[in-house]
């Protein structure tokens, strides 16, 4: 089986701070949560029915992250470089640079954890004119069928449809492994292909700002039921209510 595992190298959110009305992204980087969802249902494909597992990257090249997601199991990586592309030039350098792969599925996590536009999968299925089916939480595969559980927001989903596809996958549907000492250590030895791909973006980002929230730091003192009345009067005046 020919599998493609999309993964976003990002600044690590935990560690992200606000200051002000600027974010302070210089931080550590990391490949994207779900991303590593995306990266262990590749190589649990390829341990079920052999195979090979390609990666790409698009973006940040940062060597460490890379390496984590060979140390994994992924047989190797495709980095393309880039300076601004939006979501619609990272889906076109991807196809650009699996097409010729022939892949049977291609898997991306549901979101990334720094822009969150679940854009991408989207783009590429259209792009090379497969079916996509997005938010995966458990996927059977029979012969070409496939049969997929998606996660709704209340309710969960099957569906089937055909290799070759693309899924979207969420944290339910893995536990991604953590690698031992001599899968870090040959991960070395794994190919990491190095391109350049440059299209106009369509969507410019100007500027990134946090969410500011200016509270009103209201202090309401009496009784619980008088409080209680209070709390809901002010929250009326504001329109909550």
């Amino acid at each position: 089986m020919n599998i493609v595992v999309g993964f976003k190298i990002v600044p690590d959110d935990t560690l992200v701070r606000a200051s002000g009305e600027k974010l302070l992204l210089d931080v550590p980087l990391k490949i994207s949560t779900y991303d590593k969802n995306a990266i262990e249902e590749g190589i649990e494909l390829k341990e079920k029915f052999g195979g090979k597992v390609v990666g790409i990257t698009v973006g940040n090249n940062d060597k460490k992250s890379i390496r984590e997601a060979l140390s994994m199991g992924i047989d190797e990586v495709i980095s393309v470089s880039s300076r601004n592309l939006d979501v619609y030039g990272t889906a076109m350098a991807i196809v650009e640079n699996i097409k010729n792969l022939n892949p049977d599925i291609i898997i991306f996590g549901e979101q990334t954890v720094d822009s969150g536009t679940s854009g991408v999968p989207g783009y590429v299925s259209e792009l090379l004119n497969l079916p996509y089916i997005s938010n995966v939480k458990s996927l059977k595969i029979e012969g070409k069928k496939v049969i997929a559980d998606r996660g709704m927001v209340s309710y969960v989903e099957t569906v089937e449809s055909e290799l070759p596809l693309i899924i979207s996958v969420g944290g339910e549907i893995n536990t991604p492994r953590i690698p031992t000492v001599r899968q870090i250590m040959e991960s070395s030895k794994k190919p990491v292909k190095e391109v350049t791909f440059e299209l106009e973006p369509k969507v410019k980002v100007i500027e990134t700002k946090p969410l500011v929230v200016n509270r009103k730091k209201i202090i309401i003192e009496a009784n619980m039921n008088e409080a209680v009345d209070k709390l809901l009067e002010k929250l009326k005046e504001d329109g909550v209510l």
